[in-house]
């Protein structure tokens, strides 16, 4: 069987001299043509067309793929994170050490010391220039990837196992929040008089306010649960707030 190939020149009205004949081929694809130059004795026969063939192979190659150890971590790993271009990969574990690694060799970089607890997450910036982790040591650490240098340290609070609760007999009483048990209870004598209407903490969670329709409103300490000041209003207080920058309510 013989395949002809098409003559583009036919739709333009022209001779049909430019199609050629090839044998049929196995899966062959034409991957260049070269118009060969006649020399001097050949000026009066036709141009000679080269045909370059490439032949595919009818199996391919099946390529595997190998992966790549990292090894630096001494305990387990918690979380993994690629930087938005893919070349760098950063990991976490319970060893308190973040580590930077190439991701097309798994050749480590460096790591990231500071910590005191398992660290648990990260993420990188999208200029791969700034790194945050958050561990179990109850801190979130702002890192320069490059250099490694601790920038920033943010902490927070142990975790609240009480709950505070106000309401119309205006009393103040303190919970576990695991047991339900009854911790403290706030003298009656030093409390509000009528319905407590509002209750919010301090941003450091040391301090909170009440407010009540008794027409005041109250600081407390919230570990001893002792009245530190009263504030006096014309009216009754339904709503109270405590800003986390001035010492204003």
């Amino acid at each position: 069987m013989q395949r002809r190939f098409a003559n583009p020149f036919q739709k333009k009205g022209l001779p049909n001299r430019y199609s050629f004949t090839l044998p049929s081929l196995s899966q062959a694809v034409i991957t260049e043509i070269h118009l060969h130059p006649p020399s001097p004795s050949q000026h009066r026969q036709k141009r000679q067309v080269l045909l370059f063939f490439k032949f595919l192979a009818r199996k391919e190659e099946k390529k595997k793929m190998r992966p790549i150890l990292m090894k630096g971590h001494e305990r387990p790993l918690t979380f993994l994170k690629y930087n938005r271009d893919g070349d760098l990969l950063f990991s976490c574990a319970k060893d308190h050490t973040p580590t930077v690694w190439f991701a097309d060799n798994g050749e480590r970089i460096g790591t990231y010391r500071g910590h005191n607890g398992a660290v648990w997450s990260c993420d990188v910036s999208r200029d791969s220039m700034r790194l945050i982790t958050g561990s179990a040591d109850q801190t979130v650490k702002l890192w320069n990837v490059q250099t490694g240098a601790q920038l920033y340290t943010f902490n927070f609070s142990s975790p609240a196992r009480t709950i505070v609760s106000a309401g119309e007999d205006a009393v103040i009483r303190i919970w576990d929040s695991e047991t339900g048990k009854l911790l403290r209870e706030a003298d009656k004598e030093s409390g509000h008089k009528k319905t407590i209407t509002s209750l919010t903490k301090s941003a450091d969670g040391s301090h909170f306010l009440t407010g009540s329709l008794d027409k005041s409103a109250k600081l407390w300490d919230i570990r001893t649960l002792t009245l530190i000041k009263t504030y006096v209003t014309e009216r009754p207080v339904n709503a109270v707030a405590m800003s986390p920058l001035l010492d204003h309510m």
